[in-house]
C-alpha cells in the first residue's frame, strides 16, 4: 500500500510496482471553438454571468441562459438575440437538482445538445461566523456549491456525448486562504475548488474538460444582492470593488480566450496572481499577510 499503491492507481505501474507511464488528463483542448457551439451560462441575468454571455454571443456561439431572475433573464435573452444565433432563457433555483433536470430537458429539446457548461450563479456573504445563520449558510452552499455540482450532474451527459464538452466553475481566493467574515462564502468557494479537481480526472477520459476559473474581485451587483450582517460593511466592500474591481467585460474575453486550451485553472488578475504567489511560497507568510491585511482595514470585506 502507501506510495507503491498511489503510483499504480494514478500513475499506472507494471506487476512489479515498476512505474510505466504518467497519465494526464490535460493532453488535449476540449472544446476548440466557440462557434455553432452551445453554451450553457448560469448566473447569467447579471454580472460576470451577462458579460460571460455576450462575449460568448460575440463569438458566434448558441446560448441557453439560466437564472432564478426571470425580467433580467429575458432582457439579456432580447440584447444577445440576432441572426444566426439560438439564444434561450431558462428559469431555475441552482440550488434545486430538479430545476436543472427539467432545465436540461428544455436545453436539449431546443439546442439539441451542449458543449459548454459555465457554473456562474452565486450569492455573496460578507459576516462573521456568529451572525451567519443557520439557514444564511446552509443558502451559500446550496447555491454556490451545490449549483456547481447539480448543474455538472444534470448537463455532463451531453458533455460526453460528443466528446469534446468544457466545463468552468467560478471560485475564489477565498478557496485558498480564509478571510474574517468570509466564513460561508469561503467554504463554498473551496469545495467548488476540491470538487472540480477530482471531477477533472474522471471525465477527461470521456473528452470533457474541467476549469476552475478565479476571476479577481469585479464591480458587479453580487455583493449588493448578497447577505450582509451590516450595512457599513457591505458599503465597505462596495467602496473596495468599485476602487479595485476588474470589469467583467475583460473578465470574460480573457476567460474564454484561456478556455480553449482546457486548463486546469484560469487566474485573472494581478491581486490573485500575487495572492496565489504568496499562498504557495509560504502559506504562514500568507496567513500572516492576510491577518494584517484585515486588520489594518478594520472590518473591509472584500469578494474577490
Amino acid at each position: 500500500m502507501g506510495l507503491r499503491f498511489f503510483c499504480a492507481k494514478f500513475f499506472g505501474a507494471a506487476p512489479s510496482g515498476r512505474i510505466l507511464t504518467i497519465r494526464t488528463c490535460y493532453t488535449r483542448s476540449m472544446v476548440g471553438e466557440y462557434k455553432d457551439r452551445v453554451a450553457v451560462v448560469t448566473g447569467a441575468a447579471t454580472g460576470l454571468g451577462r458579460a460571460l454571455a455576450r462575449e460568448l454571443a460575440s463569438r458566434d456561439c448558441h446560448l441557453a441562459l439560466v437564472d432564478i431572475d426571470s425580467p433580467g433573464l429575458v432582457n439579456v435573452g432580447r440584447e444577445l438575440t440576432r441572426p444566426g444565433i439560438a439564444v434561450t432563457h431558462h428559469v431555475a433555483d441552482v440550488s434545486s437538482l430538479q430545476d436543472l433536470e427539467r432545465v436540461a430537458v428544455e436545453i436539449g429539446s431546443a439546442h439539441g445538445t451542449a458543449h459548454l457548461l459555465i457554473n456562474n450563479a452565486a450569492v455573496s456573504a460578507s459576516a462573521s461566523f456568529p451572525n451567519t445563520s443557520t439557514p444564511d449558510f446552509e443558502r451559500i452552499m446550496r447555491v454556490n456549491f451545490f449549483g456547481v455540482v447539480h448543474g455538472c450532474r444534470a448537463f455532463l451527459p451531453y458533455l460526453q456525448e460528443h466528446g469534446e464538452g468544457q466545463i468552468l466553475n467560478v471560485s475564489s481566493c477565498f478557496a485558498w486562504l480564509g478571510y474574517p467574515g468570509k466564513t460561508a462564502y469561503a467554504s463554498s468557494k473551496a469545495a467548488i475548488r476540491a470538487f472540480s479537481e477530482s471531477l477533472r480526472w474522471e471525465v477527461a477520459s470521456d473528452g470533457v474538460g474541467v476549469t476552475l476559473l478565479y476571476p479577481g474581485p469585479m464591480r458587479t451587483s453580487l455583493v449588493q444582492s448578497g447577505i450582509s450582517d451590516s450595512q457599513e460593511r457591505r458599503q465597505r466592500e462596495e467602496r473596495f470593488l468599485l476602487a479595485r474591481g476588474l470589469s467583467p467585460k475583460r473578465v470574460a474575453r480573457l476567460s474564454l480566450d484561456r478556455l480553449l486550451a482546457n486548463p486546469c485553472r484560469i487566474m485573472i488578475g494581478l491581486d490573485y496572481r500575487l495572492i496565489d504567489l504568496l499562498t504557495r511560497l509560504s502559506p504562514r507568510l500568507a496567513s500572516q499577510a492576510m491577518r494584517f491585511g484585515s486588520g489594518r482595514q478594520g472590518s473591509k470585506w472584500i469578494t474577490c
